[in-house]
């Protein structure tokens, strides 16, 4: 029966390699609703997908167009791209601790913190003998992957490596985009990709041999995105400043390089990465829960940084993009004087990231010629901005990765024909595309990962977070 079981998991490796193509799973459709796109929003516009790319956007009825037709009733919106995630571990529960931190060293090396989060999230990682076919890694993955796909995300990062060779299990192929380890963007199978994760700058998150070679990479122009976590901690604390000189010491600030976090840095430390061409990814809601504060963006903005939104991760982040940039409309109102507009946000989410990840003539927007990466949005299609930054859970009704149906309503997915996989969100059922679910059924995946958590007397976080 083992044996059995080893083979259905090898042969669904071979299809994800073929999913991961995405264009022979793509179907022609013609897409309606009110389409958001980088010059204007079409109050009622038609987006032609062929190939797995749009193919044209039109203002009125395509005559000839092929494949199915959707009238949505909803917006049409691209994908997010999530910049700054730590999927492995989001299958935890929320960690609400007692206290605020100074920076990042601090809660890393707390009790409570590696009892809840650390310690099951890496030992749950790492392959051994009696884990053959990569169960629980790729459990992890489908489960999260769904979890950033069912708030609108197509594309992310900060899948763990494992130090394997190759770095990771071919599972992570399917459903969402992985920039840094298989997007689809450079060949099929995984290692390909242009965009690098550095936990941080000090000797103990970037080892010399591990800096040299990144060095290397981003002269010889391998890499088009280093992305690094740099002063996460309050601005009086000595460990987190010095981080900025760091980086800058050690040669990494500069045009593909986009600082993560940034919570202890000032204005002059703001000017120096607008000078440089230095990003910066902001995740409030994550700063707010450990720290207290978060980012001075409104220097950051006034010195002409680029700034994308991300989430972290569910345990003190966000469970998906559009749960954060929900969390940052609120922040924006709130603390900041409405420093960011709802287009400024959802801007900040899709096509800025896109360009910072110099993938931005791929992803990012709803524009002829790239992958048909979208989600559509029911809600006020007049203004679909405050919709979006307003949106709940529920109120994703489809998701296309390359073309390909990931998740959706029954009746936006049943349009498309395929085999289905209810999943309860928010109350409301919805249904995942049973063919891109590599690792079997998410019901399956869900109850193993139940079992794996069990002996360390905690529960799986949820899928979701709903919103009243």
């Amino acid at each position: 029966m083992q044996l059995f079981v080893a083979v259905l998991r090898k042969l669904s490796f071979l299809f994800v390699i073929l999913f991961c193509s995405r264009s022979s799973l793509a179907q022609d459709v013609v897409l309606s609703g009110t389409v958001v796109t980088p010059d204007r929003v079409l109050a009622k516009g038609w987006v032609v997908i062929k190939d797995g790319r749009i193919f044209s956007i039109l203002e009125k009825a395509p005559d000839d167009a092929k494949g199915p037709r959707i009238e949505s009733n909803g917006i049409i919106f691209p994908g997010f791209v999530d910049l700054h995630d730590h999927p492995m571990y989001n299958i935890f529960k929320r960690w609400s601790p007692k206290v605020k931190f100074r920076n990042r060293y601090e809660w890393r090396n707390l009790v409570d913190y590696y009892k809840l989060v650390g310690r099951p999230g890496g030992e749950l990682q790492l392959k051994d003998d009696n884990d053959k076919n990569d169960q629980k890694f790729c459990d992890i993955d489908e489960f999260v992957e769904v979890k950033a796909l069912i708030g609108g995300t197509t594309s992310i990062t900060g899948i763990s490596g494992r130090g394997q060779t190759p770095p990771v299990p071919s599972c992570v192929l399917g459903l969402a985009r992985n920039l840094d380890w298989a997007s689809g963007f450079y060949g099929s199978g995984a290692g390909n990709e242009r965009v690098e994760n550095a936990l941080g700058v000090t000797p103990g998150d970037l080892h010399e041999d591990v800096l040299h070679r990144i060095s290397g990479e981003l002269s010889n122009n391998k890499i088009d995105l280093l992305l690094v976590h740099v002063a996460e901690g309050a601005p009086e604390d000595l460990e987190s400043s010095v981080e900025f000189r760091a980086l800058k010491g050690a040669g990494l600030l500069g045009s593909h390089t986009a600082i993560i976090h940034g919570v202890a840095l000032g204005p002059d430390q703001f000017k120096e990465m607008a000078n440089s061409g230095t990003a910066l990814i902001w995740s409030p809601r994550s700063n707010f829960e450990l720290y207290g504060f978060t980012a001075d963006v409104a220097s950051a903005k006034k010195a002409n940084v680029t700034i994308a939104l991300a989430p972290d991760w569910s345990p003190t982040g966000s469970t998906n993009s559009l749960a954060e940039l929900r969390y940052a409309k609120q922040v924006s109102h709130e603390k900041l004087g409405d420093l960011f507009s709802d287009q400024d946000l959802f801007e900040m989410s899709t096509s800025i990231p896109a360009r910072m990840a110099r993938i931005d003539d791929k992803v990012g927007s709803v524009k002829k010629g790239l992958y048909a990466d979208l989600f559509v949005l029911s809600g006020d299609v007049t203004q679909p901005y405050a919709a979006l930054t307003h949106a709940k859970p529920e109120d994703v009704q489809l998701v296309l990765v390359g073309g390909v149906p990931i998740y959706g309503s029954d009746k936006l997915m049943a349009a498309f024909a395929v085999k289905m996989e209810e999943v309860d969100v928010c109350g409301r059922k919805m249904y995942l595309n049973a063919a891109g679910l590599v690792d079997g059924p998410l019901a399956d995946v869900t109850t193993r990962l139940v079992g794996d958590l069990r002996p360390y007397k905690l529960d799986l976080g949820p899928l979701v977070e709903c919103t009243k």
